[in-house]
């Protein structure tokens, strides 16, 4: 009989339940990956590439919008918001730096003997660690001689390199991101992505030069990094079909 009422509870409240359609912008496009709770009904949606969103709700419902890196937006819902797509706009959240006390400082002698068996040292040991990245490019890279590619159609072209002012994720990273995390995974990578396992380490550096904001390694089960991800993966895997048309050392 109890389970009958809360049954019978929320019947009425899904019955008058309708969609809201809606698009999130802010001042300099609209917004993907946006989160869209009804905080009423605990229900969730997201903002998908181009800013839309869709979501049930009925008249004085709460709605919040959070995003990465907008201030969080909670509204009330009214009749007006089924009668046509509603706009909302998110405003940009501003990361601001902590004061940086600069001291004098002497700078200490250098010392050559010094450095040079704490640097030999210091390299012996991280190739035993991470000996991928004292690899060959061309042991990763499918034969291709990436250098004198690179010479061939300029640097720029290589790796479209995107400039920014904001910290991006470096290759380290990457190989970091792809081991220890449950959602990004080599099984993510290869069947999902589509990325040739003899170019993993070449897809990390890759998207290193291209740029992705580093404050989304921060974001558990992060949509916006993983259509990052989709994205760049499918600009790779075009640049290196686009290899063949260059003769490279030991292909002639």
């Amino acid at each position: 009989m109890k389970h009958l009422l809360i049954v019978l509870f929320f019947i009425p409240i899904v019955a008058l339940s309708q969609n809201i359609n809606g698009k999130i912008y802010d001042e300099d496009s609209t917004v993907k990956g946006a989160l869209i709770i009804n905080l009423t009904q605990n229900d969730t949606t997201y903002s998908d590439i181009k800013g839309n969103f869709k979501i049930k709700a009925i008249v004085n419902d709460s709605i919040m919008f959070k995003s990465l890196f907008h201030h969080d937006k909670k509204v009330k819902v009214n009749t007006s918001f089924f009668k046509e797509i509603i706009v909302f706009e998110l405003n940009k959240s501003i990361n601001e730096l902590n004061e940086v006390l600069l001291y004098d400082k002497k700078d200490k002698p250098f010392e050559v003997v010094e450095y040079s068996n704490n640097l030999g040292f210091a390299i012996a040991e991280d190739i035993k660690r991470n000996p991928h990245l004292y690899m060959p490019k061309t042991s990763y890279s499918g034969g291709v001689n990436f250098i004198e590619l690179a010479k061939l159609i300029g640097i720029n072209k290589l790796f479209k390199k995107k400039k920014s002012t904001i910290n991006n994720i470096e290759y380290h990273q990457l190989d970091s991101l792809f081991y220890n995390s449950e959602i990004f995974t080599d099984s993510l990578l290869y069947k999902d992505l589509k990325i040739p396992k003899n170019n993993k380490y070449l897809f990390f550096e890759y998207c290193e030069e291209r740029g992705i904001n580093c404050e989304l390694l921060a974001v558990k089960e992060n949509l916006v990094l993983l259509d990052s991800f989709y994205k760049l993966s499918k600009d790779f895997l075009l640049f290196i079909k686009e290899k063949d048309t260059f003769t490279t050392p030991g292909n002639k």
